[in-house]
C-alpha cells in the first residue's frame, strides 16, 4: 500500500535498460531515462547509426513501459 503524493513522482537514478525502466515504474508515476540517452549518444557521436542506436534504446524503453511496439520514429 502506498501514501497518495500531493504531485506525481518520477524515478530516475540509474535507470538505463528497460528492464530496470519496467521494474521501477510499478512503483512511481515516471520514469527518467537521460544519462543512459546521453551515454549512447557519446558513444556514437558522429556515427551515421547514432540516431537508429537513440530510437533504438526508446523503443525498447516504451516497449518494456507499456508493451507496445514501435516501428519506426518520426521523421527528423
Amino acid at each position: 500500500m502506498t501514501m497518495p503524493l500531493p504531485l506525481p513522482l518520477a524515478v530516475g537514478f540509474g535507470i538505463a535498460h528497460p528492464r530496470q525502466a519496467a521494474g521501477v515504474a510499478r512503483y512511481c508515476d515516471a520514469v527518467v531515462v537521460g544519462s543512459a540517452l546521453v551515454n549512447i549518444i557519446a558513444r556514437h557521436a558522429g556515427e551515421p547509426g547514432m540516431v537508429e542506436a537513440v530510437s533504438r534504446r526508446v523503443r525498447d524503453l516504451k516497449k518494456a513501459l507499456t508493451g507496445v511496439e514501435v516501428n519506426q520514429i518520426a521523421a527528423l
